[in-house]
C-alpha cells in the first residue's frame, strides 16, 4: 500500500492514497498428463454468519472415465472427505477451504475459496443509489484514460487497455469507505473502526479494501483501491486527472487485471479536503 501526499499552498489541498491490488489465486485449476486430464473447482466464495452452517459444493473431472477422491482442507486440518459438504464456522474472519482431487494414480490437483464469516450483514440501507448521470460520466472520464497509453512514472508506461464496466457491489464499497472517511475526517484505507466503518463493526475490527467489498456480496479475484481528496476536486475529470498524476494511482486506474469499477465521492464544506472519493477496482472470481 502506498501513499502520496501533495499539499499547495492557500487554494488547493489535495490528498491522495492508492492501495495496491489485491490478488487472490482463487481460479479452476486444470492439469493434464500424457493419459488423461483433469481439473478441480472449489466453487464460489461464501458469505455466513458465525456458527451458522453452510453448504461447500466442490467438483472434479478427468477424461479417462476413473473416479476421483476428494479431500477439503482447512490449513493442515481435514474437513471431509466429499465433494459436499456442510461446514459451520466457529470464528470470525476469512476461512479459505482448499479441495484436493486425487486420480487413482497418486496425482493430485487443488483448487481454494473462502467463506466469509460474519457476525451480522452489513446495513446498506443508507446508501444513496447513484444517478445515472454520475455513472455514465464516472465510467467515460475512467474509460477515457483508460483508452490511451499513460505514462505512470515510477510504475511504467502502461499502453491502453479494453474498458472497465460498472458494479454497484463496488459502488457501495466506495461509497460505504468515504462516507467513513468523512464521518471520522480522517483519510486511510483501513477503516476507521468507528461506528461509521459499518464493514469493521460487522468484524469487530478496522475493516481492508478487500473486507469492504465483500460485505456487498464482491466474490474477488483481483482487487484495488484509490483513494482521493481535495478542496477543488469536484469532479470525476479532475479526480482522474489526479490519479493519473500519481505513479501507484495511475498504475491501479490502467491495470489490465481489472474489469470492473464502483466509485463515489461525497462533499462536505466542513471537513479538511471537502470532496472526498473512492475509487474501487476489481475482478470477479
Amino acid at each position: 500500500m502506498n501513499t502520496i501526499k501533495l499539499y499547495i499552498p492557500l487554494t488547493l489541498v489535495i490528498f491522495f492514497s492508492a492501495c495496491s491490488p489485491d490478488n487472490k489465486d482463487t481460479t479452476q485449476n486444470s492439469s493434464s498428463t500424457s493419459q488423461n486430464s483433469m481439473s478441480v473447482d472449489a466453487g464460489d466464495d461464501k458469505r455466513v454468519k458465525i456458527n451458522e452452517t453452510v453448504t461447500i459444493v466442490g467438483k472434479g473431472t478427468v477424461t479417462d472415465g476413473s473416479q476421483l477422491s476428494f479431500t477439503w482442507k482447512k490449513g493442515s486440518d481435514t474437513l471431509a472427505t466429499t465433494a459436499k459438504f456442510d461446514y459451520t464456522p466457529t470464528v470470525l474472519g476469512t476461512d479459505t477451504l482448499t479441495l484436493i482431487a486425487q486420480h487413482n494414480s497418486g496425482k493430485t490437483i487443488q483448487d481454494s475459496m473462502r467463506v466469509f464469516v460474519v457476525e451480522k450483514d452489513v446495513d446498506s440501507s443508507s446508501i444513496p443509489t447513484i444517478s445515472d448521470a454520475d455513472k455514465k460520466e464516472y465510467l467515460y472520464q475512467i474509460n477515457k484514460a483508460r483508452s490511451q497509453e499513460q505514462d505512470c512514472g515510477t510504475e511504467g508506461i502502461f499502453p491502453a487497455t479494453h474498458e472497465l464496466t460498472w458494479s454497484d457491489k463496488l459502488y457501495k464499497a466506495s461509497y460505504e469507505h468515504t462516507q467513513d472517511l468523512v464521518a471520522t475526517n480522517t483519510f486511510s484505507h483501513s477503516g476507521s473502526g468507528k461506528e461509521s466503518d459499518w464493514t469493521g463493526t460487522v468484524l469487530g475490527k478496522r475493516s481492508t479494501p478487500s473486507e469492504r467489498i465483500e460485505s456487498y456480496g464482491y466474490s474477488w479475484q483481483t482487487n484495488g483501491e484509490n483513494i482521493g481528496a481535495g478542496t477543488v476536486i469536484d469532479s470525476a475529470k479532475k479526480m482522474v486527472q489526479g490519479w493519473l498524476n500519481s505513479p501507484h494511482h495511475c498504475a491501479n486506474l490502467m491495470s489490465p487485471n481489472f474489469k470492473e469499477v464502483g466509485m463515489a465521492m461525497i462533499k462536505d464544506e466542513n471537513r479538511k479536503y471537502t470532496h472526498y472519493w473512492t475509487q474501487n477496482f476489481g475482478t470477479q472470481r
